[in-house]
């Protein structure tokens, strides 16, 4: 069993819709999901309750009880964990990366969200645990070039040394209306740029949390 938990010190950058989908993606993949909503707004619980089909199960629990959900997962035989974390609380923070495999810090192509997460990848350094940032609502591409703001956020995020997905999101109403409707856009919209753009990250987290084995040298 794997634990991935999805972080950010700032409020607003759509951490909760990341990792939602990402526990969709996984779910739809055929995985055992439990989603610890450790959020004090507990938006996953209120997407859970919209959703009147099957799907992972989400768990209200607070941070200092994670050891004791990831027993209780791995008992009921989940093969994932993803935490959705409180935004404020840097206690909070350190005990859903000392619990996890893989730490994905999320944030928007913005000043203020590269400065907040300086301190999440600093605490991630000092866990010594594996990890990277994904940059989610981006603006669209104009005449197939990025704007400004996505190029500066890229490069100060290089400089502070972890890796950056391959595969960020960008602002789509999609996200929204799919959360809204207690669904992910993988189901909603499964043609969609959106769907691809989840269906691409999990792919990444996933190689991250399950790296294949390497292969046999013949001597």
């Amino acid at each position: 069993m794997k634990t991935l938990a999805i972080l950010s010190r700032k409020g607003g950058t759509g951490k909760t819709t990341v990792a939602l989908h990402l526990a969709m993606a996984a779910w739809l993949s055929g995985k055992g999901v439990l989603l610890a909503d450790c959020d004090r707004q507990g938006s996953a619980q209120e997407w859970r309750r919209e959703r009147t089909i099957a799907g992972p199960v989400v768990f209200s629990t607070k941070t200092a009880a994670l050891f004791a959900t990831q027993q209780a997962a791995f008992r009921a035989g989940r093969d994932l964990i993803v935490i959705d974390t409180s935004p404020s609380a840097s206690e909070d923070l350190a005990e859903a990366v000392r619990c996890a495999d893989y730490c994905l810090m999320v944030l928007r192509p913005s000043f203020l969200d590269v400065r907040a997460v300086r301190e999440t990848a600093e605490l991630v350094s000092r866990f010594g645990k594996p990890g990277a940032f994904v940059i989610n609502q981006a603006p669209p591409r104009r005449n197939g070039r990025e704007m400004a703001c996505v190029g500066d956020t890229v490069t100060q995020l290089t400089a502070m040394g972890r890796p950056i997905m391959p595969i960020g999101l960008r602002a789509r109403i999609a996200y929204q209306s799919a959360v809204a409707d207690g669904r992910s856009v993988q189901e909603t919209h499964p043609q969609s740029a959106a769907a691809l753009e989840i269906g691409g990250l999990w792919r990444e987290v996933e190689s991250r949390l399950w790296p294949s084995a390497l292969p046999e040298v013949a001597e």
